[in-house]
């Protein structure tokens, strides 16, 4: 916008804006691009403010119903799917990945075999129930590969995000049965990371539900990382470690 003299009529010259004219049509779509600016801001307030306001026990029943049959602690379970999905049942992966506990095909077809669910396919997974029968039948079976080891859950988390190739590079000498030795002989930092926050969330997650014989406290759960368990019954928002 310019100021420039503006002559008048047997008064000499009047100073005022010249060269830009707010005509009605101009002004409509000015208030209305400034408005949905403003919406977009309260949205994105909204959403961050929401956030962290996460339902943590909309689950629990679920676990405790599907671990009852199983050796799994329901705590494990949530652990679990909390750290795979934020609970969100709608999840997906980024190599196929899908639901509360970010399942594979190829994991989610050996329980539909087991239980021979013939009807079975991969979007069943979106399911909240299918999805934690799935991942608590496959992470029970990893729990079992690795029981006769110091600490078998260690080993199977391990499995569970990266894979059986990568556990065995890890197992090499003493890693083979000291879970100790195993985690230091880690060369995925994710993989580490993923292991430890699932116990910790394990050992969280356990005042949530009645004491039981699959109890995840105890030798499974690294001393350093049961430091005032009720500290953090509500685990902070993390990023994403899913399966490579």
């Amino acid at each position: 916008m310019f100021v420039g003299p503006v002559p008048r009529a047997n008064k000499g010259l009047e100073w005022r804006p010249i060269g830009l004219e707010w005509s009605l049509p101009m002004m409509r779509s000015f208030f209305i691009w400034a408005g949905l600016s403003l919406l977009v801001s309260v949205v994105a307030i909204w959403a961050r403010w929401r956030a962290p306001m996460i339902d943590m026990g909309r689950y629990d029943t679920l676990f405790e119903e599907v671990a009852a049959p199983s050796p799994l602690h329901p705590a494990l379970i949530k652990a679990v799917a909390w750290q795979e999905s934020r609970f969100d049942a709608e999840a997906r992966g980024g190599v196929g990945e899908l639901g509360l506990m970010q399942l594979t095909d190829m994991a989610a077809y050996e329980w539909a075999d087991h239980h021979r669910q013939v009807a079975f396919k991969p979007e069943h997974l979106l399911d909240a129930r299918t999805n934690v029968m799935a991942g608590t039948f496959y992470l029970a079976k990893l729990v079992k590969r690795y029981q006769d080891l110091d600490r078998p859950l260690v080993y199977a988390l391990a499995d569970y995000n990266a894979g059986r190739k990568p556990v065995l590079g890890w197992m090499e000498g003493a890693g083979a049965t000291n879970s100790q030795v195993f985690l230091e002989q880690m060369d995925y930092p994710s993989t580490h990371e993923y292991v430890l926050r699932v116990l910790k969330y394990a050992e969280d997650f356990r005042y949530d539900f009645e004491p039981g014989p699959q109890d995840p406290a105890g030798e499974m759960i690294p001393e350093e990382l049961r430091e005032n368990p009720h500290s953090d019954r509500t685990p902070p928002a993390q990023s994403d470690e899913s399966t490579p």
